[in-house]
């Protein structure tokens, strides 16, 4: 049986993505490519692209660090570019990085008080408490910064008596330097002691930004941004936002891939609880309430069916709107705890299609089987068929004596250009595929001198990585994938996978075929 999917290299998590972006590229990314055809094709990448394997590999093609052979003469003169095609995809944070020349610096400050400062000013709470959990771990001794920092987390944790011990002991010792008075001040207010605006004597440093924003008091420098122009990752940070703003906010951050789903799940769980059952709820109002209040339920439940229940709901109402991917990467570890079991029959489709999407088939495998035998189970004529086609493309063995596509095919009446684009996910994830045509495509496609198919493959073959990305996810057309020629997408994902891109390619093909209704 093959193993999960091993993630890409390894490398900083970019700045301004969500956290499971890894780094760079590579310093030969642009290898043995014309500067000139990079800049007139890197500006063809669809954008926003919102479909996740599609977006990361793109994000971090675009982040690379790699230099492109004009740059000793002077300015990369890709970095404009690269630059411009991040902020139109809502990565503005990386694209002022590349512009300042500092992508490095930016992903990887090491300095632990540069970490919370960063994090506290881009509104995000939780990797700056995570980083003074680690301060507090290594037993050292704290200094005034991290000293407020702790009481700074306390507040942001709803740990109110902790706090005032802490502001207690700052205020014995006499309240230091200003900007400490103007935090114990600051402090005071958020944590509840009192409700009298401070006035400020010193420059608000990253902590008494982040104090003022809390208590609803204007920040230097964000006048302008409160008139409501504020993206959706810094709504879905300012905790001075009504909760189900930041948490549309955060939906729309984390479809773009800019706020990590473990960040949405934290404000999905901070919303009230509702006293409707939300697997029923949702279906009649499907809201960030309901939405927030099934994922609490499939969070918290001790009980597998509950939880079973409850991913069941969400994603059927995902499917619905469109936004089945990113709800999948909110459930798929919670389905993941979950042990396949014949008393979850009507969850076991749904329980193998999210293992099969990330990358776990093993698993998924052994979801399918504790129903394959019962029709019941499925919701609708194929399902089952359509489900044995997702676990080959994610890695499941199989042979080439049957084709499961014609099967799919008959069992669930599809009859478009569906059937050809499941046979090119097959062919590009190299599964045996059977017969010389399938529908439109042919299992060995003559391809065209000069078509999109020759370019990308050529590239591939000359090791000329990046180049060869840009032409397969131009040629995948972003989000709208579905409509890509068949053979494009065979030739794109076999590329990828040759130019040592196997996995995101793999994930590609199994984002698709859900997509195409697996």
């Amino acid at each position: 049986m093959p193993a999960p999917d091993a993630p890409a290299p390894a490398g900083a998590a970019l700045p301004g993505a969500a956290a499971p972006i890894p780094g760079d590229l590579g310093s030969d990314l642009w290898m043995g490519s014309e500067v000139s055809r990079l800049m007139t094709l890197m500006p063809r990448l669809p954008s926003p692209v919102t479909i996740p394997g599609l977006r990361d590999l793109q994000v971090r093609l675009l982040a690379s660090n790699a230099p492109s052979a004009a740059a000793s003469t002077g300015i990369d003169p890709l970095q404009p570019i690269r630059a411009d095609k991040l902020y139109q995809m809502g990565f503005g944070d990386l694209a002022m990085a590349i512009v300042q020349g500092n992508v490095a610096a930016a992903a990887a400050a090491s300095d632990p008080l540069e970490v919370v400062a960063r994090a506290v000013t881009e509104r995000n709470d939780a990797a700056a408490c995570q980083q003074v959990d680690a301060v507090l771990a290594g037993g050292q001794a704290l200094d005034g910064f991290f000293q407020r920092a702790v009481i700074y987390c306390q507040i942001v944790r709803d740990q109110g008596d902790a706090a005032s011990l802490g502001l207690g002991l700052l205020r014995e010792t006499g309240g230091g330097d200003a900007v400490t008075r103007d935090f114990i001040a600051l402090a005071a207010l958020a944590n509840g002691e009192t409700k009298r605006q401070p006035k400020l004597a010193a420059e608000p440093d990253a902590l008494n930004q982040g104090l003022m924003r809390r208590v609803g008091m204007a920040v230097p420098g964000e006048g302008v941004q409160a008139g409501g122009r504020l993206g959706p990752l810094a709504i879905a940070r300012d905790p001075a936002r009504p909760l189900p703003e930041r948490v549309a906010a955060a939906e729309q951050a984390h479809r773009n891939g800019l706020l990590p789903a473990a960040e949405l799940a934290e404000l999905y769980l901070q919303m009230p609880a509702g006293n409707a059952d939300p697997a029923t709820a949702i279906a009649i109002s499907d809201s960030v309430e309901t939405r927030a209040q099934l994922y609490q339920q499939a969070r918290r439940s001790m009980q597998p069916a509950a939880t079973a229940k409850a991913i069941q709901a969400a994603l059927r109402q995902a499917r619905q709107r469109g936004d089945y991917l990113n709800q999948a990467e909110l459930y798929a570890a919670l389905a993941d705890a979950i042990s396949p079991n014949r008393d979850l029959a009507s969850f076991a489709p749904e329980a193998a299609r999210l293992m099969f999407l990330s990358g776990k088939p093993d698993k998924g495998g052994y979801w399918l089987n504790t129903v394959a035998a019962n029709p019941n189970a499925f919701a609708r004529p194929g399902e089952r068929e359509g489900l044995e086609l997702l676990g080959r493309i994610a890695g499941l063995a199989g042979s080439s004596a049957a084709d499961p596509i014609a099967a799919w095919r008959q069992a669930s009446g599809t009859a478009d250009g569906r059937v050809d684009l499941i046979y090119a996910l097959l062919s590009g994830t190299g599964q045996p595929v059977t017969g010389e045509v399938a529908g439109g495509f042919a299992a060995s496609p003559v391809v065209q001198v000069g078509s999109a198919s020759t370019e990308i493959a050529a590239a591939a073959a000359g090791n000329r990585k990046g180049e060869a990305i840009i032409l397969a996810l131009t040629a995948l057309k972003g989000d709208q994938v579905l409509t890509a020629d068949p053979a494009v997408v065979d030739t794109s994902l076999r590329s990828l996978s040759a130019i040592g891109q196997a996995a995101e390619a793999r994930r590609i093909a199994r984002e698709i075929a859900v997509l195409a209704g697996l």
